[in-house]
């Protein structure tokens, strides 16, 4: 059975793609950003161009070849960062987050872009291959708003806080990295719950 110190939390980051328990963040590397910024100038020339034009079809021509570019470096982070979590730890609890109601939901950036679903996929089938197991906690568990601490759940935690202390036992916390940790506490609970421990 995995124990604690060797089990990982993630919780779904829109700013830094996840925080783990431990306060570690996975910021993609910038070169995703700079494609990302080759393709909205694309973008702009393509608009600005006579379709059917050689010139027009060189650029869609770019434009593709770019976005195939950015997938493959997508594709190529999410398989690098989940095998190095497998082959790091024992088990990992992740939520079930919705990600295309959550993409419906907040305007703060494109939550289907990073990829993270695709990320939850490899991360699972990698860790079921080495027979660790990939723990998945309900999606309503309030993760962000329960202090790892005591248990209290504080229910006045404003949507865009990034740090708050309890109002129960006044630990000051980091709310990605304490739902994190939540995470892998109610994970470990569930998982110890099903092997009938």
């Amino acid at each position: 059975l995995p124990a604690p110190e060797r089990t990982l939390g993630l919780k779904y980051s829109l700013r830094h793609f996840y925080v783990d328990d431990q306060g570690n963040r996975a910021d993609p590397p910038r070169w995703l950003k700079q494609s990302q910024e080759k393709l909205v100038h694309l973008q702009r020339r393509l608009n600005r161009m006579q379709p059917g034009s050689k010139n027009y079809e060189e650029a869609v021509l770019k434009y593709r070849l770019l976005h195939e570019h950015i997938a493959n470096q997508r594709r190529d982070f999410l398989h690098k960062e989940s095998r190095r979590i497998a082959n790091a730890w024992d088990a990992v609890c992740v939520k079930d987050t919705d990600l295309v109601e959550m993409s419906q939901t907040l305007q703060l950036g494109n939550v289907m872009d990073a990829g993270y679903g695709q990320f939850r996929t490899y991360l699972q089938y990698k860790l079921e291959r080495m027979g660790k197991p990939y723990i998945v906690v309900e999606k309503y568990f309030p993760s962000a708003k329960t202090c790892h601490r005591c248990g209290a759940v504080n229910d006045a935690l404003a949507a865009d806080a990034r740090r708050w202390q309890c109002p129960s036992c006044g630990a000051v916390l980091m709310l990605a990295s304490n739902a994190a940790e939540n995470l892998r506490n109610q994970g470990l609970a569930q998982y110890y719950e099903n092997q009938g421990r």
